[in-house]
């Protein structure tokens, strides 16, 4: 768990989401609102945007509207870091960052991603403990932190696919576990990994429908869970993968809920419950009237 007591904090807690550009199509801050409410948390969550250019002229900016956290998005999780002063020891081993504390007159970084999968993985009662092999696909932050997570849970065999060989194989030399792999070979041949995460930016087939045919052809032997880091996305490939093979799937908004809790935990100094998560979790799922 973070050390949470040494962190300077407001009661309204002014919070945001960095990233390259607005979406329209982002519930982040429909997530972390229904949280924040569900767990009596006062306090403001907005969205920015950067180019890569102005990134620290960004956080600069942060320091001086004195906002007590920030979110980092995609492409930001690892060019951020050398413009913060400190990492945490899971982000550092990571190598990104996907939230940022403001303490005092500096930026510390955390990776809260490892824990929010890890509260998500258990929440759907999948035993971890049990899984010998997993297939992460993707090279970025969101796969940094889930060869992170299982290789810390003692996942013996773990193969990492990225169309980037080198960028791939960086990512696992710097985390100490995995086996690079380009991702074409992976889907061409018949996955018989316990569990499988997507945790590259594609899971609707009209973004890139080489990946959706590719994926399409996939056979899973003997998986227990398919997880996709992205949320609400229409004839999202990666459930109909797990659906065509009767295969139980994790969704990227319960990630997303997941990790919320273990970042407001950092800007707030407050442990929420898991049983917050599940009450929020509902009322976000809720069909509107």
């Amino acid at each position: 768990m973070y050390k949470v007591d040494c962190i300077d904090r407001g009661e309204n807690p002014a919070l945001g989401f960095l990233s390259l550009s607005q979406t329209s199509r982002s519930r982040i801050p429909e997530v972390y609102e229904e949280v924040m409410k569900v767990a009596g948390i006062s306090g403001s969550y907005k969205c920015f945007t950067s180019t890569p250019e102005k990134l620290e002229e960004c956080l600069q900016n942060f320091l001086d509207i004195n906002l007590t956290g920030v979110n980092i998005g995609p492409p930001y999780q690892e060019d951020i870091i050398p413009f913060l002063a400190t990492l945490s020891e899971g982000a550092n081993m990571i190598g990104a960052v996907n939230t940022i504390v403001h303490h005092g007159r500096f930026i510390k970084g955390y990776n809260t991603n490892a824990l929010g999968l890890m509260d998500a993985l258990a929440a759907t009662g999948i035993k971890t403990a049990k899984c010998t092999s997993a297939l992460i696909l993707g090279s970025g932050g969101a796969a940094r932190s889930a060869i992170f997570l299982l290789h810390w849970l003692g996942v013996p065999i773990i193969t990492v696919a990225g169309r980037d060989f080198k960028k791939t194989e960086g990512a696992t030399l710097h985390i100490g576990g995995g086996d690079p792999l380009l991702l074409e070979k992976a889907l061409q041949q018949t996955i018989t990994a316990d569990i499988v995460i997507n945790a590259t930016s594609i899971s609707n087939p009209q973004e890139d429908s080489e990946l959706a045919d590719m994926v399409s052809r996939v056979s899973l032997t003997g998986c227990q869970m398919v997880v996709d880091f992205n949320y609400d996305q229409k004839n999202n490939l990666w459930h109909n993968l797990a659906r065509s093979q009767t295969c139980p799937f994790l969704d990227g908004l319960t990630l997303l809920a997941y990790q919320t809790r273990h970042a407001l935990t950092l800007w707030t100094g407050k442990q929420l419950p898991l049983k917050i998560v599940s009450e929020a979790l509902q009322k976000i799922r809720e069909p509107l009237p």
